[in-house]
């Protein structure tokens, strides 16, 4: 039997994967990297793209939103890959899952300039507040 990893991928709402894979492709920041069991222990900063795996001799893969990974060894146990992620999709037809980030990815911008505006809404009326203060303070 080929000794495998545990590959885990976890985003803020949800464990999109918790699998054993005998190896992986991801794309950091200096170009694509291999992982095998044993593997050097590692963090690393994820660039939004494609992870490539493979479970039970097929090639499955995990779109993601940009993100972390760690590997790292622990004593008497097997290779453990975390990746955290704002969003993934994982399968086995690339574009699909390629499509499905997309989506999320236009989701999490969206909410991003909603919560940017409510941020500024709430700015405004504190600063209005406590100008008020200030003018009933000096007495104007």
């Amino acid at each position: 039997m080929n000794p495998t990893m545990r590959l885990e991928v976890i985003t803020p709402d949800n464990e999109i994967l918790d699998t054993e894979t005998g190896s992986m492709r991801v794309l950091l920041p200096d170009g694509w990297w291999g992982i095998l069991p044993g593997h050097a222990p590692m963090i690393s900063y994820l660039h939004s793209g494609v992870i490539h795996y493979n479970k039970e001799d097929q090639t499955r893969y995990i779109a993601l939103y940009q993100g972390t990974i760690e590997v790292k060894q622990e004593l008497g146990k097997q290779t453990h890959v975390l990746i955290l992620t704002a969003a993934a999709e994982e399968g086995d037809d690339l574009d699909h899952v390629q499509t499905l980030l997309e989506q999320q990815a236009a989701r999490l911008e969206e909410l991003a300039k909603e919560a940017d505006f409510e941020f500024k809404q709430i700015r405004l009326a504190l600063e209005k507040s406590l100008q008020k203060i200030n003018v009933t303070e000096i007495g104007l």
